[in-house]
């Protein structure tokens, strides 16, 4: 079996929380001031009636204190685990929402459609760049980026990156960055290197074009992860070998002087995956659960991590304090991946204070249905973090794919979009 390849399931569009061979849990359950290590920290609570209409798959983004609630799909949901159609085109119009005074504000309607999607939104300043892939019904795609000035409540269309690839964005220092998640050609069956090697690129917006930036030092590589810090940004990949592989994918890392185009080595990870990282303060956290062994066919002899710290200032990799294991969907349920602020990532069931490295339980929804498509944001505000959940599809617990009759001989029932929205004050 492979070793773990944690960018294809989040390229997906799916949550990366427990994949691949070998696999084991965390270890035991500790304390911690935000939430005990067991019971959940704080409650959900619904929020006042959005503006906007029900949908699934928004994009949900914060800007400042507020959090931006844009675009997503109307059409017919599709059933927990089953393959449908492409949805129709995304939405175009928006609201933001105040954790403050619990109020909704239409904005300005986007000039093309809005998708949520990983890493494909980035927020610099008062602006909020969005790159939206449309997958036509005849097999094709079409491209947009464009940008929201929420201070000017005002949209601009810009020139998507070139070429068709699938490329996620960040902010490096104050531009858009656009890079390759990995480097491997699926193309003929074969995961060798792309042959050259894409360059990651850079946004002029003053002149509205792209440039490449200058090629980093960890050569092919797959779960690439760049993270804008400060004034450059850090590079997290593993080697693109052939797999299985003899020895452990571990975690390469760089850092970026934008201002000079110098890239600078740093100490490799003992982990087996860059792609969860996220700001978060000072440091780069990835907190994952879980670990790999490499499987039955080239075992490593050990467990590596998949989640860990990194101070990009030092280069210092440090570890995940323990926790107890439960099951990845117990808890709060992220679908477009992890969620971090100034000293909080929410990951899966958990989330973790930074500072004091103690981990929190995520409470449930206080909800009967099994909700899917839902988007979330975290805003740092004055009254500490929160954690924004909107929109998606409700369906009933014992829903099945296919047209099958649910438990019970009934037949299935189908699914509902809905509007409603939850909020949670994380403890610090």
């Amino acid at each position: 079996m492979k070793a773990p390849r944690a960018g294809w399931a989040v390229a997906a569009g799916m949550v990366l929380l427990a994949v691949g061979c070998g696999e084991t849990a965390a270890g035991p359950g500790t304390g911690g001031s935000s939430g005990g290590g067991d019971e959940p920290a704080g409650e959900w609570r619904p929020v006042a009636d959005s503006p906007l209409t029900p949908r699934e798959a928004p994009l949900a983004v914060a800007v400042g204190e507020r959090i931006l609630v844009i675009g997503g799909s109307d059409g017919p949901p599709c059933p927990p685990n089953a393959d449908c159609v492409a949805p129709p085109a995304p939405l175009r119009d928006g609201a933001a929402y105040d954790p403050a005074t619990d109020e909704w504000t239409p904005i300005a309607t986007a000039p093309a459609p809005v998708g949520g999607g990983v890493d494909t939104s980035v927020v610099v300043g008062d602006t909020v760049y969005v790159l939206t892939t449309i997958f036509n019904q005849e097999g094709t795609t079409t491209r947009t980026f464009q940008s929201y000035d929420a201070a000017a409540d005002g949209w601009a269309e810009l020139t998507p990156p070139p070429g068709s690839e699938w490329v996620s964005l960040t902010a490096v220092s104050d531009r858009v960055v656009a890079y390759r998640g990995s480097h491997e050609d699926y193309t003929g069956g074969s995961l060798e290197p792309l042959d050259p090697l894409p360059a990651d690129l850079v946004h002029d917006p003053a002149t509205d074009t792209w440039s490449e930036l200058p090629v980093d030092p960890l050569g092919p590589s797959y779960d690439r992860r760049l993270v804008g810090f400060g004034d450059g940004a850090v590079l997290l990949a593993s080697d693109l070998v052939p797999n299985p592989g003899l020895d452990p994918p571990v975690v390469h890392a760089a850092t970026l002087d934008l201002a000079t185009g110098r890239w600078t080595e740093l100490p490799d990870g003992d982990l087996v995956s860059g792609y969860g990282f996220r700001r978060v303060g000072t440091m780069l956290v990835s907190a994952l659960e879980e670990s790999s062994d490499g499987g039955e066919t080239n075992n490593w002899g050990r467990d590596i991590p998949y989640g860990g710290l990194l101070d990009p200032a030092t280069g210092t990799w440090s570890t995940l304090p323990e926790r107890a294991h439960r099951d990845p969907l117990d808890g709060f349920m992220i679908p477009l991946g992890d969620l971090s602020g100034e000293r909080t990532i929410v990951s899966g069931a958990w989330v973790l204070d930074v500072p004091t490295l103690t981990w929190g339980r995520v409470p449930e929804l206080p909800v009967d249905e099994h909700l899917q498509g839902q988007s979330a944001a975290f805003a740092d505000t004055a009254e500490g973090g929160v954690v924004l959940l909107w929109g998606g599809s409700a369906w009933p617990r014992d829903t099945m794919a296919g047209g099958e009759p649910a438990a019970g001989g009934e037949p299935v029932a189908d699914g509902e979009l809905i509007a409603d929205g939850w909020i949670w004050n994380v403890a610090s």
